[in-house]
């Protein structure tokens, strides 16, 4: 969650029966909706500026990286070790996040209990960026479903290898607020690094958004951030992971994965996801269709050439908006137990075939004017074989909480 604007938008989709999810994906919805235009994936947001070309970064610790060092562990977090057999299947990330009673993502605790992350990564949002770049907590006294308590962060722990605290900005202003002062950034670098010690955790996931709308002057700001949060971090043995947007080519959007990545972070996520925003007429786009999948990720590569260092995410989630498409009106990040819920849904198999988008995997229909669109499980294990196939080991899932998990035939168990 993200502040009153997005409990608001949260508010309106509930009161539609819809439950919309969390900051997250509404967030990189704005991110794309922002960019008047065509998709930033496929030509430069018309708001965006160019960031710096450069080459791709190098390796934590490389001597020639003096501000990247390597944190105390070297090999990410989540990682197998030894001398087994090479990983076929990419090792498997998950966002929590919090809520109120009675919403989807109260189910969380109950998927990830099933030990589908115990040799994987947990990332809990237990922090907001507040509007005067504050941070403010998460917790559960407020947000009784996975919000923070020593309770909370335990069963994360225990059902998990490594654990991230999750904290989210969702609109530039806010984002600005905090990149832009210089005590805003060291007061929040030295509150996350003496809460996740503390803890117990692996690292912190920075989940800034709204990147089309982002100034060179907050990129620089937030490059500063980085830095001085990864150094904090690095000193006592903690890992940094920032969700970045999906680019193909230099300048796509003012964040600049290079720089970035050399300025301190230990991973990359991309957030390959919310293509629908840039639908330009006819009916919405997917979620994530393959080819676009298939463009950000092979650049991506190219910036982040160390898969070790690269995370896709990958969408477990639905939509619904208006038939002909109406950016301003999709309802984004809609459980899938809320869309089963929908008129006009239907688990039989040869309908649901018939619905099946061959571009996506996605599961797609329109009832009275309505588009609905959901990932299956069919669909998640058809976009984690285009993710094998462009070499990616490392998938972060957005999100848990009433919504599909892979099969084991794709995990190859």
């Amino acid at each position: 969650m993200s502040g009153t604007a997005l409990r608001a938008a949260v508010a309106a989709a509930l009161a539609l029966g819809l439950a919309a999810c969390t900051g997250h994906e509404l967030g990189a919805a704005a991110d794309s909706a922002s960019s008047a235009g065509p998709s930033p994936s496929s030509s430069s947001a018309s708001s965006a500026q160019p960031s710096p070309s450069s080459s791709s970064v190098t390796s934590p610790g490389d001597p020639g990286n003096p501000i990247n060092p390597a944190p105390s562990g070297g090999t990410p977090a989540g990682t197998p070790s030894g001398d087994g057999p090479k990983r076929t299947t990419p090792a498997l990330e998950a966002w929590v996040y919090p809520g109120s009673t009675g919403e989807p993502t109260c189910q969380a605790p109950a998927e990830y209990r099933d030990g589908r992350l115990r040799d994987g990564v947990l990332k809990a949002e237990y922090w907001q960026v507040g509007k005067d770049g504050g941070l403010v907590q998460q917790t559960a006294d407020n947000l009784p479903c996975n919000g923070f308590s020593d309770v909370a962060a335990a069963d994360i722990k225990a059902h998990s290898a490594a654990q991230y605290v999750s904290v989210s900005a969702m609109d530039r202003p806010t984002v600005a607020a905090l990149v832009n002062d210089p005590a805003r950034r060291t007061e929040a670098v030295s509150q996350l690094t003496q809460f996740t010690q503390k803890i117990g955790f692996t690292g912190v996931d920075i989940d800034f958004e709204d990147f089309w709308n982002w100034s060179q002057d907050d990129e620089r700001g937030y490059e500063a951030f980085i830095s001085e949060l990864a150094r904090s971090l690095h000193s006592t043995g903690l890992r940094l992971q920032i969700d970045g947007p999906v680019e193909v080519r230099d300048g796509d959007s003012p964040f600049n994965y290079t720089a970035l990545m050399t300025a301190g972070a230990d991973q990359l996520v991309i957030m390959d996801y919310g293509r629908m925003f840039n639908t330009t007429g006819g009916q919405c786009l997917a979620i994530s269709p393959h080819d676009w999948v298939r463009d950000g990720v092979k650049f991506a590569q190219s910036k982040v050439p160390d898969p070790d260092r690269l995370v896709i995410g990958l969408a477990s989630y639905g939509f619904s908006a208006p038939d002909p498409c109406d950016t301003g009106k999709i309802k984004d990040s809609v459980p899938v137990a809320d869309i089963r819920k929908q008129a006009g849904y239907s688990d039989d198999p040869a309908t649901v075939a018939a619905r099946r988008d061959a571009g996506s995997g996605e599961v797609r229909w329109s009832d009275h004017g309505t588009l609905y669109d959901y990932t299956d499980q069919a669909g998640m294990d058809a976009k984690l074989a285009v993710l094998k196939e462009l070499g990616v080991t490392r998938v972060s899932v957005w999100v848990l909480g009433g919504n599909p998990w892979f099969s084991a035939a794709a995990l190859g168990r």
